[in-house]
């Protein structure tokens, strides 16, 4: 049975996401999608895909993704998503919303552009000050130690 594109993209953020189940990439991406083929927005390569998932799932720790907005538009969806984790050890609690377009070719993901506000994401983890964007508007620079 062949799933609608929502069920898919239902699927990419609880198994691969949530779940950390990196094996469902390969049922999901097209194998048009190769190995060295860019995804989210140049962040990582195909390759890369299973080390970013670990890295983001560590930092934020057990995590829920809830679909907020959902649209299709023939070959593509757009989906505007939060991410719900527990923060790492489960001490900071994380809440990001993020935007995530998908386009498919025969029920198959082939594309994706993502946007993660990142920024709100390190705020929340401690890793930047919690006026990061509002520093920048400033004219302020941050010094790395």
């Amino acid at each position: 049975m062949t799933m609608t594109k929502r069920e898919v993209v239902e699927h990419w953020f609880s198994e691969i996401w949530d779940a950390g189940n990196i094996s469902a990439l390969d049922e999901l991406l097209a194998p048009s999608l190769g190995e060295d083929g860019q995804i989210y927005g140049g962040l990582a390569l195909r390759k890369e895909l299973p080390l970013l998932v670990d890295v983001l799932r560590g930092l934020v720790g057990p995590m829920k993704t809830e679909i907020l907005v959902y649209l299709e538009d023939g070959e593509w969806v757009s989906v505007y998503y939060r991410t719900n984790g527990a923060g790492e050890e489960g001490h900071k609690p994380v809440k990001v919303e993020s935007l995530l377009m998908f386009r498919f070719d025969q029920g198959l993901i082939v594309d994706l552009i993502s946007r993660i506000d990142s920024l709100a994401l390190f705020e929340q983890l401690g890793q930047m000050p919690p006026d990061t964007l509002l520093g920048c508007f400033s004219g302020q620079s941050l010094i790395w130690k």
